[in-house]
């Protein structure tokens, strides 16, 4: 038994799993390594990746864009470890965290960072805490046995909307852009207390991305507006956290709350016209902090 769960383990990823959304994470960490300066990241979950269209960002702000979202289940403590390797000086990192990373465990391990490391690239593997290393080893059993499943090798069909190829040159998904709307429900009450961990984790982030000479922003994720209303005391909890702790927000949480029209089958998952109406927005708000700040143009490029 032990010798399968070991060749399981350490068996190449199936073809089902290598369709997954997941091994985005090898051209994004791609562009991180290769896009030249002046740079925008973004960091978050699927609000990002659904979200944002970064051509424009480009077109607008002449700053070259990298869409680092894939989904919220891989865990802001790995997001973080993970971009801060590639920021170089004169990054503009632009932090969207789903709110839902502020109600949970730091250190949660889910089924989608286990395989971000076990499939998509196990070097990463150091960049998990050594609570996270422990929380991994419960899905060590059923991973290794999904290895020798003939459904994972046989009539693989890659998801059109949540694929490895589901992402454009910048990382944002545009397979769904011309897709109809799909019924979903909206986010209930959001349950949990705040976690104030969350938030020393990302002032850490920022004073190493000031040691990079680099400018750590924060903005708000585009949520349904049904949605909105329903988790808005937890919502300006995390607001309120943001300005207290002196970090430089962009915009307001209801700024960002998007019209149910403009949702594609998810709270935080926008159609076309929502991904174009929130990217104006995060244009505008960026520009006023360029004004407010004096941040010019040829001071970013340096």
């Amino acid at each position: 038994m032990v010798i399968f769960f070991i060749l399981g383990l350490f068996l190449p990823p199936t073809p089902r799993a290598s369709k997954s959304l997941l091994f985005g994470a090898l051209k994004k960490d791609s562009r991180l390594k290769s896009t030249p300066s002046p740079r925008i990241i973004f960091i978050g979950g699927s609000n990002l990746s659904f979200g944002l269209n970064s051509q424009t960002i480009k077109d607008e702000l002449n700053l070259n864009p990298i869409n680092t979202g894939i989904h919220a289940g891989i865990g802001l403590n790995y997001m973080l470890s993970n971009t801060i390797q590639y920021v170089k000086k004169g990054d503009i990192i632009l932090l969207v965290p789903e709110y839902a990373h502020f109600y949970r465990d730091y250190n949660r391990v889910t089924q989608h960072l286990f395989r971000t490391i076990f499939d998509v690239n196990s070097s990463k593997i150091r960049l998990l805490n050594q609570v996270q290393m422990l929380n991994i080893v419960k899905y060590i059993p059923k991973y290794t046995v999904s290895k020798f499943k003939l459904t994972e090798y046989i009539n693989v069909k890659e998801n059109m909307v949540y694929g490895v190829n589901s992402f454009n040159q910048y990382g944002d998904t545009y397979t769904h852009w011309e897709l109809e709307r799909r019924k979903f429900k909206p986010y209930s009450k959001a349950e949990g207390k705040f976690n104030q961990s969350v938030m020393a984790r990302i002032k850490e982030f920022q004073a190493k991305i000031e040691k990079r000479n680099a400018i750590l922003l924060i903005s708000f994720p585009g949520l349904q507006d049904a949605s909105y209303f329903n988790m808005t005391e937890k919502i300006k909890k995390v607001e309120v956290e943001y300005i207290k702790n002196g970090l430089i927000v962009l915009g307001s949480s209801k700024r960002y709350m998007i019209p149910d029209k403009m949702m594609f089958n998810t709270p935080y998952h926008l159609n076309k016209n929502g991904v174009d109406y929130r990217t104006s927005l995060l244009i505008e708000d960026f520009q006023k902090y360029k004004r407010q700040y004096a941040i010019c143009d040829i001071c970013i490029d340096k």
